[in-house]
């Protein structure tokens, strides 16, 4: 049994989309960011970093990170083939995707909407988002490349929790509104992971059409 700690359309939302595709039993506590829940005593008690998402495993074990979650679920159930086996040539790619993503592009997304931690100039701000913005394109672009090459998905025609945490970062489009204008191979990628099912099921919680 899972319980997933969680707000809409946040960095829950990959996990999100990974426990619905493995079709695993799982509850969902929402965390009220705007009332700053996730810094009452009860949640820092599971989550000192006091963000979210975090995951229960069975009540007992507390795994933290969006991209960590992901990871461990597709490990957990290699029968939802969310991740290439090990020894699959695939397997390295799938690692770096999600780390590229994880460590690359949702940092630059962080700095655009949390400029204030980035500068201790408090006129700084609007500089920080300026070149948030400039580098998301820049990342984007290389990310659109690849899937040009290759696609639908990152792995090709294989989709995996590298994907869902794709199409999770591309609906964060408050500093990129013409995303998928300007990266139609993007767009392709994010367009095929929204028609899924399981995604499908989700979306209406997260405050994304369908």
């Amino acid at each position: 049994m899972y319980t997933l700690y969680w707000g809409p359309n946040s960095a829950a939302f990959a996990p999100q989309i990974l426990l619905e595709e493995i079709g695993a039993k799982h509850e969902l506590k929402l965390i009220d960011i705007a009332s700053n829940q996730h810094k009452s005593p009860e949640y820092l008690k599971l989550n000192p970093n006091a963000n979210i998402p975090t995951l229960v495993v069975d009540g007992k074990q507390v795994i933290l990170e969006s991209a960590a979650i992901c990871l461990y679920l597709a490990e957990r159930h290699p029968e939802a083939k969310l991740a290439p086996a090990i020894g699959d040539p695939a397997r390295g790619l799938y690692y770096q995707w999600l780390a590229h993503l994880t460590n690359t592009l949702q940092p630059t997304y962080l700095a655009y909407y949390y400029p204030d931690r980035f500068t201790d100039d408090a006129k700084g701000t609007g500089a920080v988002q300026s070149r948030a913005k400039a580098r998301l394109g820049e990342i984007w672009g290389r990310i659109d490349k690849a899937l040009g090459e290759k696609g639908p998905y990152l792995l090709g025609d294989r989709f995996s929790g590298g994907d869902a945490f794709l199409f999770m970062l591309a609906n964060w489009q408050e500093p990129m509104p013409d995303l998928y204008s300007r990266f139609k191979h993007v767009k392709r990628c994010a367009d095929t992971v929204r028609a899924r099912p399981a995604v499908q099921r989700i979306l209406p919680a997260n405050g994304i059409a369908a």
